[in-house]
């Protein structure tokens, strides 16, 4: 019997994998094909960067960039789904496609239908699941960035011009153009906090959120919510909001863009509180190889949030009175909760 399950288990195996291949072939056709004949009437820009969040907001300046260097193209920006209402109202913009596989887009790679291809990507952080082909990306293996060094070249937007081969002279301020924004039963002030990322490396301890976030609604008397896309916190306290998981990644942009103060870790929606200029405290520490690293451009970068550096460690190692005291510096103590 286990013989004849393993048999059925390959079998449905080498069917998804088949399936996996012809949705490919299909979505690299119909793209390949599209940007052919629009290319009949004008040139067009294609720039594939997917994912992840932080990089789709940090890397939003160089459409101008990109529109100022070919000004009479129409420019195409290939994403996931999941992030596609981040870029579709952007006024620079002409078209915003799906990313249907990885596979795809390692074809696309290799053979660009676009007058002007530019993979923002780094090279050995893309495979596709079945095949596991690599997203190679030819410039960025000339130029020698790669996920071992891009900090070193300064904020993430300056390895996104180099990719594109254009001079980063100045910092950018990235920004995001949504639509209508859904209502959502928020109090009119309130600070938002995001803890989580795609590496734990980044993250701080959650004893120490929760009685950051304790103290601060007792000392400021403000609400705090919470947003992201899994593990929220769960504190009794009527002014903490949890939005956690309740919400798309346009949704919870709008909430960050209607708050006083974001309060996080280096992660996707810090990118967003930079983009919105949103006042910001955070915290970060040695990454990987990195230390004392600039992800920002724009206004985080200019002051605009108190980024601090754990000298003596990663993240996770900041200590709980150390971010106390950046907070009441930040946002001074009302003078009624001072003894």
């Amino acid at each position: 019997m286990a013989s004849i399950y393993a048999s059925r288990s390959l079998w449905e195996y080498k069917f998804r994998k088949l399936s996996y291949w012809f949705s490919a072939c299909i979505s690299y056709a119909q793209l390949y094909l599209s940007i052919r004949l629009a290319r009949i009437s004008k040139p067009v820009v294609g720039i594939l960067l997917a994912e992840h969040l932080g990089d789709i907001v940090a890397a939003e300046p160089i459409i101008d960039a990109l529109r100022t260097k070919h000004p009479n193209a129409r420019i195409v920006w290939i994403v996931k789904d999941l992030y596609k209402g981040l870029l579709e109202n952007h006024p620079h913009l002409d078209q915003v496609l799906t990313e249907n596989s990885v596979l795809a887009s390692t074809w696309l790679s290799k053979r660009s239908p676009f007058s002007h291809f530019y993979n923002l990507h780094m090279n050995d952080l893309r495979f596709d699941p079945y095949f596991n082909r690599v997203l190679f990306n030819a410039q960025a293996e000339k130029i020698g960035l790669n996920k071992y060094n891009y900090y070193q070249r300064g904020n993430l937007l300056k390895g996104i011009y180099d990719l594109c081969d254009i001079p980063y002279l100045d910092s950018k301020q990235p920004k995001l153009y949504l639509d209508h924004a859904k209502k959502f039963d928020l109090p009119s002030k309130y600070w938002v906090i995001h803890r989580k990322s795609n590496g734990a490396d980044r993250e701080w301890q959650d004893q120490h959120w929760i009685a950051l976030i304790n103290q601060a609604l007792e000392t400021y008397g403000i609400s705090i919510v919470e947003v992201g896309a899994s593990e929220g916190l769960t504190l009794s306290d009527p002014k903490f909001i949890s939005m956690v998981g309740k919400t798309s990644v346009v949704d919870m942009a709008h909430i960050i863009s209607g708050a006083q103060l974001f309060i996080g870790i280096d992660s996707g929606p810090a990118h967003m509180a930079n983009a919105f200029e949103i006042p910001g405290l955070l915290l970060l520490g040695e990454y990987k190889n990195f230390k004392n690293h600039m992800p920002y451009s724009g206004s985080y970068e200019q002051g605009r949030a108190m980024i601090y550096h754990n000298p003596d460690g990663s993240s996770a190692e900041i200590p709980l009175e150390t971010v106390w005291h950046q907070l009441s510096k930040l946002i001074p103590i009302p003078a009624t909760q001072l003894a």
